[in-house]
């Protein structure tokens, strides 16, 4: 059938209008698809845990929290007190050591020393004792001087009648202690618990007297009987050092090999 030119172009027309409804759907099917690019991601208000956590924080400058800060202060500081309280450190210098060393050696005359050459005071004089002043010497819970047991009995009971031997938890011995200025103080030789000699009732007084300081005070100890009245005494030295606490064990052996 023929068409007139008019129907023709009108056909035309609805051709091209499908293909180009074909071409355009067609093109939204593959741009459905693809990968959308994500924008710049706009500052966020909320910032991040490692932000939070590098942020300074700000003291509050209250009463109640200013006085809550100093009550963590003081308790820190008395932790860190504790944690030192009684810890001294021994001296182990070779000074010390030289100094000690040359002390020990040397015997003083008692007579000398501490009588003035007045010989007519002590028959006999035992062996001295040597001793560095510790803790328990001098505080004022203790008031004892104590000696060393085996060096007693070495160098001091034979010097004793056996009836004048303290035993055990007896009252212990009367004895007269002579200082280093020559004055006497009356103190008790005694056994400390069951077998320790030492120096008590009088001892306290005599500490405070001559200012004697643990660690630092140095003794040398010696018993005698007097030539008059035929007691026991003790006459006793000190000699003051620079060492700044407990002597260390190598010192310690070498100035007293024989503490006990």
């Amino acid at each position: 059938m023929v068409t007139s030119k008019e129907e023709t172009t009108s056909v035309v027309i609805a051709q091209e209008d499908r293909e180009a409804a074909e071409t355009l759907i067609k093109l939204s099917q593959d741009t459905r698809y693809q990968p959308v690019e994500e924008e710049d991601a706009a500052p966020s208000s909320t910032l991040s845990l490692q932000q939070v956590s590098k942020a300074p924080q700000k003291s509050c400058s209250c009463e109640k929290c200013k006085a809550k800060e100093k009550q963590h202060s003081k308790k820190d500081d008395k932790i860190s007190m504790e944690s030192t309280k009684g810890k001294t450190e021994v001296d182990d210098t070779d000074e010390t050591l030289m100094i000690l060393q040359e002390w020990s050696h040397t015997n003083p005359d008692p007579v000398k020393k501490l009588f003035n050459g007045a010989a007519d005071v002590a028959e006999l004089f035992s062996e001295p004792i040597k001793k560095q002043l510790t803790m328990s010497d001098v505080e004022n819970g203790q008031c004892r001087l104590m000696l060393g047991k085996q060096q007693v009995q070495k160098k001091m009971l034979p010097l004793l009648e056996h009836s004048e031997i303290p035993q055990g938890k007896t009252e212990g011995l009367d004895v007269s202690v002579y200082g280093p200025n020559g004055e006497v103080q009356t103190m008790k030789f005694k056994m400390w618990g069951e077998d320790t000699p030492v120096l008590t009732s009088g001892w306290k007084d005599f500490v405070d007297e001559y200012k004697l300081e643990k660690h630092r005070d140095f003794l040398t100890i010696w018993m005698f009987r007097h030539r008059v009245t035929r007691g026991i005494c003790f006459a006793i030295d000190s000699t003051r050092f620079s060492v700044t606490g407990p002597l260390s064990s190598r010192i310690s052996k070498s100035v007293f090999p024989n503490p006990n």
